[in-house]
């Protein structure tokens, strides 16, 4: 409550400070007005009143504001035709250009009187300076009229920019040193730049005798024009180029999803994007708002008026605003002061809402209101994909779960059913027949066992995959671990290559290959060494399992696991097929074991 009242009373100090400045400009502008004399070369006037309208209007851009070029036809129209038309011209073309921008009239004001003030005091400074100057020291005319451009120009720059500055000062909004020397330092170049051009214009006359007439005021002052209309465009180029390279990287991040991990990426590419104070991103998913990022001049607990996102179909702008006007505002801290909404809609669906703020009133311009609105667009994209896949993963979990409900009815449950009918039936019909109890009862065995095998299989099926969980090579490490600790077995792993990402199916045939080749070692071969070696390949994967075991017969194993197509060799064996892969086996009664696995993989593929 404290800060709101603080910000209250330094907004009230400066819009004090505000009129005041208006209020003394308004004088001024009365004074000219009623001082004005009809000038004897008009069409001077016009064509320098035209000079400055359009210097004016195509100023240096610089933070929270601008810097034109229009001093020295601000002075050569003083020196012409006098301080009052000079004034009266500053501010005519300040209201007309500020009209045409639609900027707000308490602005508009406060820029034209200011112009008005400096100028009049900065008239009466130089010309109390220039009286001390001349009584004491005897100058040459041209001497003369460069020091009265001078001090004229040092009087105009200093009492034009501290008004300005005073401004921010008071202005509830930060401003800091940094701030104020970057804007300082354009000024000073700008009126350095104005002061030499028209130091030049003194020389010239003084030199060459040149005649002030229109066509000297046309060749005069028409490069200083193009040179500010270049500038200009110069400028917008630039910061329209780094406009660019900033939505282009922030959409690159939005494009990379928005996971967990990468919101801290896409929040630090956020921060002073396109001047942005203060940002709040919702998406809305089942008709209930979430928040997904919030940074800058935000209350801590926001998001009990994202219901109020509702109404809004279509971008909105809050030049000037105050708690209470714009939807769900309470968000923001008293300190912003410019508002932009922008609805995430896509198919007419809102997915989602996006609002930036600025402590600056009208702090948006129409360039960087379309920036933020092609944000908006792909950020709305991404959220509506995100939805579409929580939906799809919804929709996958619901199936799988109907799968194994499914499963469980049509084969454990029936089993379980048939073994306990045919167990409760043979009690009863054969307590006296222990042999043909004997018959059933081991039937009913089989049949449990089989049930159990389904289920561990279901169980194993629904874990994560360990080169999924743990990585290939972990788990390839993991795996070996167990193994010796388990049967204190004696293994050896190698690597070589350069280690590389492969797909799943890879990573799941190698890690499967190995497994069923290692449970072989651990139950049939009695050996006491084995080797293994995963190579990295330019063209391949090789996976190869060495052991000094009894060795056995391929042909008999193959008859034997003929039943059992999910595991042992033909297991491995169909794995390899559906990669393209070749599964070699080498063994002999007394001559061990040795697995190669060979899955084509090309280094410049990747997976």
């Amino acid at each position: 409550m404290k800060d709101v009242n603080f910000i209250f009373i330094r907004e009230k100090i400066a819009s004090s400070y505000l009129y005041f400045i208006s209020f003394l400009g308004l004088i001024t502008i009365t004074i000219s007005l009623l001082e004005i004399k009809i000038p004897s070369h008009s069409t001077i006037l016009i064509l320098l009143l035209i000079f400055m309208g359009i210097a004016e209007y195509f100023p240096v851009r610089f933070w929270r504001g601008t810097s034109s070029l229009t001093f020295p036809i601000i002075y050569a129209m003083s020196w012409q035709f006098g301080i009052h038309i000079t004034i009266i011209a500053i501010v005519l073309v300040t209201l007309i250009i500020h009209l045409h921008r639609r900027s707000p009239i308490q602005r508009m004001l406060f820029n034209s009187t200011q112009h008005a003030l400096s100028l009049i005091l900065a008239e009466w400074f130089s010309n109390k300076c220039m009286h001390l100057l001349i009584n004491n020291i005897d100058m040459s005319v041209l001497y003369e009229n460069l020091i009265s451009l001078l001090l004229f120009c040092v009087f105009f720059c200093f009492f034009n920019n501290r008004f300005y500055d005073l401004l921010m000062i008071l202005l509830p909004q930060p401003y800091s040193i940094y701030q104020w020397y970057k804007k300082t330092v354009t000024v000073f170049l700008c009126e350095t730049f104005g002061f030499s051009y028209a130091a030049l214009m003194h020389v010239l006359i003084s030199k060459y005798s040149v005649e002030v007439n229109e066509i000297t005021v046309l060749f005069f002052f028409f490069p200083l024009v193009a040179i500010s209309v270049i500038s200009s465009f110069s400028v917008r180029i630039r910061m329209e180029k780094e406009r660019l390279y900033e939505l282009f990287l922030i959409t690159t991040e939005i494009s990379r999803g928005l996971t967990g991990g990468n919101l801290k990426h896409i929040k630090q590419a956020l921060k002073g994007f396109f001047g942005i104070q203060a940002y709040g991103i919702w998406t809305k998913d089942d008709g209930n708002w979430n928040l997904l990022l919030k940074d800058g001049k935000v209350h801590f607990d926001i998001s009990d008026h994202s219901e109020k996102f509702e109404g809004i179909s279509k971008n909105l702008v809050f030049n000037d605003w105050k708690t209470g006007t714009a939807p769900g505002d309470e968000i923001f801290d008293s300190v912003i002061r410019s508002l932009v909404y922008f609805p995430l809609i896509v198919n007419d669906e809102l997915v989602g809402m996006f609002v930036a703020g600025k402590s600056r009133t009208a702090g948006f311009f129409p360039e960087d209101v379309q920036s933020l609105a092609t944000f908006s667009n792909q950020l709305a994209n991404v959220v509506k994909t995100r939805i579409l896949i929580s939906e799809q993963e919804k929709r996958m979990i619901l199936e799988e779960r109907n799968r194994i409900a499914r499963e469980i009815h049509d084969g454990i449950a029936q089993t379980l059913a048939g073994v306990i009918y045919q167990l409760e039936s043979a009690q009863k019909k054969y307590r006296d027949k222990p042999i043909d109890m004997q018959q059933i009862v081991e039937k009913s065995i089989k049949d449990l066992r089989g049930s159990l095998g389904e289920v561990r299989y279901s169980i194993y099926a629904l874990k994560p995959y360990p080169t999924q969980q743990l990585g290939l090579k972990q788990a390839i490490a993991s795996k070996i671990k167990s193994l010796k600790q388990e049967y204190e077995l004696d293994i050896t792993y190698h690597e070589r290559g350069h280690a590389r990402a492969l797909s799943f199916s890879k990573e799941r045939a190698i890690f499967d290959t190995l497994q069923e080749s290692l449970q072989n070692i651990v139950k049939h071969a009695q050996a006491d060494k084995t080797d293994v070696l995963l190579s990295y390949q330019s063209e391949h994967v090789l996976l190869r399992v060495k052991d000094n075991g009894v060795g056995f017969s391929l042909f008999e194993s193959m008859v034997k696991t003929k039943n059992e197509p999910h595991y042992g060799i033909l297991h491995m064996n169909e794995q390899a097929e559906q990669l393209g892969a070749t599964l070699q086996i080498d063994s002999s009664v007394g001559k061990g074991t040795e697995i190669t696995l060979l899955i084509p993989d090309s280094q410049t593929r990747g997976a």
